[in-house]
């Protein structure tokens, strides 16, 4: 009979042991229970601040492992970011996708989100026809290498700060008004999101973020966020105001030389998401310089339970529907 746990309550040494021999391709010492891993498990949804993983076992056989984590400290939405599922396990990854979803709704998530490499065909059957999931956009990652760019250590570009607290309502405004108009429910963040980690220290990952900004006019054009969960492999989130996409060659050569400043070793990922209205100019910026393509996905997305406020003579009406929705990562 199939099982299955937090990875807080599963055997650690079985854990390594048997994720070592089926194969399985992540960082296992990520998944060692702890006493903040202990605590975080027990924590309501809007404390939480680490990823969580499940796993469904038999005995002592894993089957399917997943991992989740909010959305950018978002409150009710929540990310996907790895399945990993013996081969012919499809019905233990529906199994495990019902499981966390039903947990998490519980906890109040209204929203989950996962990337999908287009070329796995069985994890998209899974997320669509298996578990209800819909393609809302595409993503790109391109490997920018150290040695791929060069720049001129005697020339700051101008404009380019460190990001400041003063600075959230700004970016979440320019984030929001780059998104397509019909994907806005789907893809615009709140101010809290923008907002400084309180469990950075803590956190599995670390993350800075810089913007473009006219301080004469005290106005945000950019903002560039870059994470890290090894201080090796950086992944650089942004969005660039239309009016300024002159400057993303500018913003890639602050990145690298902030990179430079932080460790000699380092590889850039950038993420080209199609939910912002302008990110066919900087695709063909990165297939004009001939930068590697790591992979192309779709963002997938289920929102299980959505509710609609409108003022009338009940002065509190609400609407609820169903059409269930997840978020998640790949590793390639």
């Amino acid at each position: 009979m199939t099982q299955i746990k937090s990875t807080v309550f599963y055997d650690s040494s079985k854990l390594k042991n048997v994720l070592k021999d089926t194969g399985f391709e992540f960082e296992k010492q990520a998944f060692t229970p702890s006493v903040i891993a202990f605590i975080h498990h027990f924590l309501p949804l809007r404390m939480k601040f680490l990823s969580e993983s499940y796993v469904a076992y038999e005995k002592d056989k894993i089957l399917g492992l997943i991992t989740l984590e909010k959305d950018e400290k978002s409150r009710k939405r929540l990310k996907i970011t790895r399945v990993f599922l013996e081969q012919n396990s499809l019905d233990i990854g529906k199994l495990l996708l019902e499981y966390v979803i039903t947990r998490y709704c519980a906890m109040g998530a209204v929203s989950y989100q996962v990337v999908v490499e287009d070329t796995r065909a069985d994890l998209l059957s899974l997320f669509i026809d298996g578990c209800g999931f819909r393609k809302s956009a595409a993503e790109y990652l391109y490997r920018l290498q150290k040695e791929n760019l060069k720049y001129n250590e005697n020339i700051t570009p101008e404009g380019f700060k460190f990001y400041k607290n003063i600075r959230v309502s700004e970016v979440c405004k320019l984030y929001n008004a780059n998104i397509h108009s019909y994907l806005r429910p789907n893809f615009m963040k709140t101010r809290e999101q923008f907002e400084p980690d309180f469990a950075c220290g803590i956190s599995d990952k670390t993350s800075f973020a810089y913007t473009l900004e006219d301080e004469q006019k005290g106005k945000v054009y950019g903002y560039f966020n870059i994470t890290t969960y090894n201080n090796t492999d950086y992944v650089l989130d942004f969005v660039l105001d239309s009016a300024f996409e002159i400057y993303f060659e500018d913003a890639l050569s602050f990145v690298a030389r902030s990179l430079d400043k932080r460790t000699k070793k380092w590889n850039l990922y950038i993420k080209i998401k199609s939910c912002f209205s302008n990110y066919k100019t900087f695709k063909e910026y990165m297939e004009f310089k001939n930068f590697a393509l790591v992979k192309s996905s779709s963002i997938l997305t289920k929102d299980y339970l959505r509710e609609i406020r409108e003022k009338n003579l009940l002065n509190s009406a609400k609407i609820v529907f169903n059409d269930i929705t997840p978020a998640f990562k790949t590793n390639s």
